[in-house]
């Protein structure tokens, strides 16, 4: 982590991954506000428009990128204009220009309601939180005109990867401007495949981009975490320069105790820990905030039972969804959310007790 960088306490205050079924996104971003006042997360809705899309909201004004509507189809092509636009594309990256990597209100509206909603406010918030699109997942997830990822090809893997990090560069500039601490969150579900037959990525190269994207948002003077909601190498994670990890902990928690040593200097250092433990889908129906904080206990022990400080774990600590929401229905999201604010009161209200 960068010193010039505060680095807080969050004791288990809720937050979210970003995305929403819903799609009146006025009240839900003034319900966010009101819920989660400690650090509020605009909110993505892809159900609202299609480019409001994981991968597409972050394509905006990439060199060669091709949407298609009717089909609901991105991809990059390298034609005649790419090059012209490649040329470009590179003087903003090394000068720094992050205008070009604008997000604007057509591809992402809950972020622009959300910053005139902080503007209304009558005090700058002390934290908020957004989130991008990792290089790694968007890489090896969208595809050039053969259908091949852009991992694949060179000139292109850069594009994604300094797109990337642009992106949020760009994303963290906009929200210093609102609040004094921000967070922002690369979401790299990818990972999750990182090491298997099937990619055919080196390590070093996804190290890589990851870092880039992490020292671009520092270069604003935000803290920079990673989500992952599956199992992944953490030790490539933590070795990026992130300022926090966002894993699943309802799920593959146990993934995450294979790696003790990293976990430990971690948060020696400060690091966050953005724990998914409310499911980010139908298994809310019936679950109780009693339950989840027996887990989230149970959990905490085993990080105890490992050499961690329990102290450290609970005021290092951010409670989310497992995952986006963006994809479950509106009731399943709400009761998420409901779910999530209940556990985070009880974990805080008997810690100062």
């Amino acid at each position: 982590m960068e010193d010039t960088v505060a680095r807080p306490t969050f004791s288990a205050a809720p937050t979210l991954v970003g995305s929403f079924p819903h799609a009146e996104p006025r009240r839900l971003v003034e319900e966010i506000f009101r819920r989660f006042p400690e650090l509020p997360a605009w909110p993505q809705m892809p159900a609202r428009d299609w480019l409001e899309s994981m991968y597409v909201q972050y394509s905006e004004g990439l060199p060669g990128r091709v949407i298609d509507r009717q089909t609901q189809r991105i991809y990059f092509r390298a034609d005649e204009a790419f090059e012209v636009q490649l040329e470009d594309f590179y003087q903003a990256v090394v000068e720094g220009h992050v205008e070009p990597f604008a997000i604007t209100e057509q591809y992402a509206l809950g972020l622009h309601l959300f910053l005139e909603a902080v503007a209304r406010r009558d005090a700058r918030p002390p934290w908020v939180k957004g989130q991008v699109t990792g290089p790694f997942s968007f890489a090896m997830t969208v595809t050039d005109e053969h259908k091949r990822s852009l991992a694949y090809n060179p000139e292109l893997y850069e594009v994604a990867s300094h797109g990337m990090a642009m992106k949020a560069r760009w994303l963290a500039r906009k929200l210093r401007q609102v609040a004094e601490g921000v967070l922002v969150v690369l979401d790299e579900p990818y990972l999750c495949s990182f090491g298997s037959a099937f990619i055919n990525v080196s390590r070093d190269d996804v190290m890589a981009a990851i870092a880039g994207a992490v020292a671009a948002i520092h270069r604003e003077g935000a803290l920079a975490g990673l989500h992952c909601c599956g199992n992944t190498d953490w030790s490539l994670v933590l070795s990026t320069g992130v300022d926090g990890i966002s894993f699943d902990a309802w799920e593959y928690f146990q993934g995450l105790t294979l790696y003790p040593a990293e976990l430990k200097s971690f948060l020696a250092a400060g690091g966050l820990l953005i724990w998914g433990i409310v499911p980010a889908n139908q298994s809310v129906d019936g679950l109780t905030a009693v339950a989840l904080l027996e887990m989230l206990d149970n959990r905490i022990a085993q990080l105890v039972a490992k050499g961690m400080d329990r102290g450290a774990l609970l005021r290092q600590a951010l409670l989310t969804p497992s995952c986006g929401l963006g994809t479950q229905s509106v009731e399943t999201a709400d009761r998420a959310v409901d779910l999530l604010v209940e556990l985070s009161a009880r974990v805080r209200e008997r810690e100062k007790g």
